[in-house]
C-alpha cells in the first residue's frame, strides 16, 4: 500500500467583507442603500431601522460591523454615543443631510464616536468602498466633509512643520489608503509609513489619522479633490 502524503490545500486570502446596517427614516432611501449594498460583493446587508429604538435591536440582533447612520435621525448624536459605546468594535458611519451639514454637527458626531463621514448625496458606487475603508482603517472622512470638523487655530501653524513626505503620506490617509498601502505607493516599509503617522498627529495634535486629515483641511495642508 502506498501513502500519499496530504498536502494542505492553498487558502485564498479572504477580502474584508463589511456587514452593514442602516438607520434612517426614509423608506426609499433605505430601500436604494440596501439595494447598492447587496449587490456589491465587499458588503453584506444586515437590515434597516427607522427609529433609535429599532436602531438599538437592529444592533444588537444583527452585530453589524458598522452602522450607517443618518445624522437627521440622530440630533444631537445621542444614539450614536449610545451605540458606539454597547458595541466598540462597530464603525458608526454618519450620512450628513444638507440641512446638517455644519461645522457643530459634524464635530459633534465625531466626539460621540462616528469613525466615518459621508454627505447623504454621495455616489452609490462609492458607497460600499467607503464603508469598508472605513472598516478597515478605523475611518473615512469625504473630502467635502472634511472642513466641517472642528480646528483649532494650532493646527495651522503645525500643518506648516509637516514635511513634504509627511504631507505625502497624509493626502494618501486622506484617501483611505492603508498604512502598508501607503508603503507600497512611496516604496518605504510599513513601519516607516507608521513613523510619519505618529510624527503627524503629534504636530497637528490629532487624536487620530481622521482627526489629522480633518485638522489638515482646516489648515489648509490638505485640498479637497
Amino acid at each position: 500500500m502506498t501513502l500519499r502524503a496530504r498536502v494542505p490545500a492553498a487558502r485564498t486570502p479572504r477580502k474584508t467583507i463589511a456587514r452593514v446596517a442602516h438607520v434612517d427614516t426614509v423608506p426609499l432611501f433605505q430601500q436604494g442603500v440596501a439595494t447598492v449594498l447587496r449587490r456589491d460583493p465587499r458588503t453584506e446587508w444586515v437590515g434597516m431601522a427607522g427609529s433609535a429604538g429599532a436602531a438599538v435591536t437592529l444592533c444588537q440582533n444583527g452585530r453589524p460591523d458598522v452602522l450607517l447612520l443618518d445624522a437627521d435621525v440622530d440630533p444631537g448624536s445621542h444614539l450614536c454615543r449610545l451605540l458606539s459605546g454597547l458595541h466598540p468594535d462597530m464603525v458608526v458611519v454618519t450620512l450628513f443631510r444638507q440641512s446638517a451639514r455644519s461645522g457643530g454637527e459634524v464635530e459633534r458626531a465625531r466626539q460621540a464616536g462616528s469613525r466615518g463621514f459621508l454627505p447623504r448625496e454621495i455616489d452609490p458606487n462609492r458607497l460600499p468602498m467607503a464603508l469598508t475603508l472605513a472598516l478597515e482603517n478605523g475611518f473615512y472622512i469625504e473630502p467635502g466633509i472634511s472642513p466641517l470638523l472642528k480646528n483649532s487655530g494650532h493646527a495651522k501653524h503645525s500643518g506648516s512643520l509637516l514635511s513634504r513626505r509627511e504631507q505625502e503620506v497624509l493626502g494618501l490617509i486622506a484617501e483611505g489608503m492603508t498604512a502598508k498601502g501607503i508603503g507600497n505607493r512611496l516604496g518605504v516599509s510599513e513601519e516607516t509609513v507608521k513613523t510619519h503617522i505618529r510624527r503627524i498627529l503629534r504636530k497637528l495634535e490629532a487624536r487620530d489619522r481622521a482627526h489629522a486629515v480633518a485638522r489638515a483641511f482646516h489648515a489648509g495642508v490638505l485640498t479637497p479633490r
